[in-house]
């Protein structure tokens, strides 16, 4: 009964943080902001929903829980550096800010390739 509580509390703690994420992927402004949302919401509503199972199944099926520690040890490894490479990217390529950013603290020290130096349009 603990479990089945813990396990269902978890889901919801999850979903929960993915409509967050949805939310934010839909409402941000620019695509900082939106890659800001997907990567810290995403990743611990991905997280507690791996957790729900692993509480549930756990003392049954001792693997669901190993399957699931190595899943958000892979989820939190992964998430961080694709984000960052995406933003960079972006950044690089002059993806534009919001108009309402006022400091860029990049200017100095990456450089910045429009898509007309690399051939797109």
């Amino acid at each position: 009964m603990l479990l089945e509580l813990l396990a269902a509390l978890a889901m919801l703690a999850g979903t929960f943080f993915m409509v967050v994420t949805g939310i934010g992927l839909v409402r941000f402004p620019d695509v900082y902001t939106r890659i800001h949302a997907a990567g810290k919401a995403g990743t611990v509503g991905v997280g507690l929903l791996i957790v729900a199972p692993m509480v549930y199944f756990g003392p049954t099926e001792p693997f669901v829980a190993l399957r699931g520690f190595l899943a958000i040890v892979f989820q939190l490894l992964t998430t961080p550096g694709a984000t960052y490479l995406l933003a960079h990217a972006c950044y690089v390529t002059s993806y534009p800010a919001h108009a309402r950013t006022e400091v860029d603290e990049l200017q100095d020290w990456i450089p910045v390739y429009p898509d007309e130096e690399f051939g797109h349009e």
